[in-house]
């Protein structure tokens, strides 16, 4: 039986049709592509806000919060360090992080968010870039 992991964002089951009826989705929020699994959770933490979830108060790096923020050259290393921490921390059992770089774009208030990562399963590099 292949693994199911939880979809975030959720997404619900396939669609059943009924007579008389619209279509509507039944089932739970799940998917067994644990790639994409593991992207959607590398974007949730990067655009979740530290203390947003009220049961993880730690959960998060904050990205799009630091776009409003102005840039220094301490400020990028600080969130480079935050985005590997949470990461490493929620994904530690599915991923080897590799590298987590973080730069100012070019244009102002915009930031480019590069994550090399593999997964445990088939250590294959992947990568993930993120404009904020």
């Amino acid at each position: 039986m292949a693994r199911r992991y939880i979809a975030d964002p959720l997404r619900l089951g396939p669609t059943l049709a009924r007579s008389g009826s619209s279509p509507r989705h039944e089932g739970i929020a799940e998917t067994d592509d644990l790639e994409r699994h593991v992207r959607d959770k590398i974007l949730a933490i990067l655009f979740t806000r530290p203390g947003e979830r009220v049961m993880r108060p730690r959960f998060g790096a904050g990205v799009d919060a630091q776009v409003f923020d102005g840039m220094s050259p301490l400020v990028l290393p600080a969130l480079e360090y935050r985005i590997r921490e949470g990461l490493a921390r929620v994904l530690a059992d599915d991923v080897l992080l590799a590298d987590v770089v973080v730069t100012a774009a070019e244009g102002e208030g915009t930031l480019l968010v590069t994550v090399d990562y593999a997964l445990r399963a088939d250590r294959v590099p992947r990568r993930l870039e993120v404009t904020a």
